[in-house]
């Protein structure tokens, strides 16, 4: 992962090319000899700054895209025994060399696009003040992994689609036992429905929204509710259009797919109950009762969820501290049921 940055070798040495300045500034895009790099290009007035300004926003923006997914599979990871500091750094060590893999050469063609954008802004030949500016608006961006607004409003968005918004996901609560407290109450209900022991809904529960850091909002913000990710296939109320990722034959793949709305948490829990009670998909999870690891195996056996580990996740939930505690009997409470 560690790369000699070429500009540490050729800066200030007689016969040190542009070239070289740009191919130092192609082998790490966030080192900061690499952004002094474009800063020296840009005073020498050299066109070929532009182009690795917008190079160097297209890395950010896929450095941006990964840690997005990562926090997103944070909440699997959170009671792994394999799970560490030492792992953490060594797996950002990995996605920023993703990162200049992914944007090497012909990247993903955002750079290029954007290069386009500010050729036209800007006009041919391109001075050095302008120059100079492009790359000041890259500095004070460096620690921010997302391009300012103004650099990217010429690119035109696509219209929105009226009949299923893209939605957005959102937290709405920020501990977990917040979320726990705000969702224990239909959970018990439901699971006194269906037979199956409150903690394993409440762990599917936090499965499905990363303990309701990622449930899906419209978008006006409006929660939808949705804390088991139902999709709103043959649902005939409110739905909200969001990217996925599924599982096909052993490839994570991403899509955009519909998800039911509902009214509020009580909604959403009735409607889980209702299609694992209608579907005949699910009559071995209803046979589980209270043994909440069959429950979870019987799920994925029905093909509730694409994700092959997705009983193994529920289990390891099911044994956290925070689930345990929520469910956990008191005994006060039972001795005065019991006299």
């Amino acid at each position: 992962m560690l790369s000699l940055d070429k500009t540490a070798l050729t800066a200030g040495l007689p016969g040190a090319s542009v070239a070289g300045q740009v191919s130092a500034v192609k082998d790490n895009y966030f080192d900061q000899n690499s952004l002094n790099s474009v800063k020296s290009m840009g005073r020498n007035n050299d066109p070929a700054a532009l182009k690795e300004v917008a190079k160097k926003f297209e890395a950010m923006f896929v450095q941006q895209m990964l840690k997005s997914m990562r926090d997103a599979n944070a909440v699997f990871g959170e009671d792994n025994l394999f799970s560490s500091d030492e792992v953490k750094f060594h797996q950002d060590l990995m996605d920023q060399q993703m990162v200049l893999n992914l944007t090497s050469g012909e990247g993903i063609g955002m750079a290029k696009a954007m290069y386009q954008q500010m050729q036209r802004l800007y006009g041919k030949p391109v001075d050095l003040d302008t120059q100079s500016e492009a790359v000041k608006t890259l500095e004070r961006s460096f620690n921010n992994p997302l391009p300012p607004v103004s650099m990217l409003k010429p690119l035109a968005a696509p219209a929105p689609n009226k009949n299923a918004g893209a939605g957005s996901k959102t937290a709405v609560a920020q501990t977990r036992e917040e979320f726990l407290e705000a969702v224990k109450p239909y959970a018990e209900k439901a699971a006194a429905e269906l037979n199956v022991g409150t903690d394993v809904l409440l762990a599917q529960a936090a499965l499905e929204t990363g303990w309701g850091k990622y449930l899906i909002h419209d978008t006006q913000g409006n929660n939808t509710f949705n804390l088991f990710n139902i999709k709103a296939t043959g649902w005939q109320g409110k739905s909200v259009t969001v990217n996925t990722l599924e599982n096909k034959q052993g490839v994570a793949q991403q899509e955009r797919s519909a998800f039911r709305q509902y009214e509020d948490y009580e909604q959403s829990f009735a409607d889980y109950v209702a299609l694992i009670k209608n579907n005949p998909r699910y009559k071995d999870a209803l046979l589980a009762g209270d043994d909440s690891g069959n429950y979870a195996e019987a799920l994925q056996k029905a093909g509730y969820a694409t994700d092959p580990e997705y009983a193994s996740k529920i289990k390891r939930l099911l044994n956290s501290d925070s689930i345990r505690t929520a469910t956990a009997v008191n005994p006060v409470e039972a001795t005065e049921v019991q006299s």
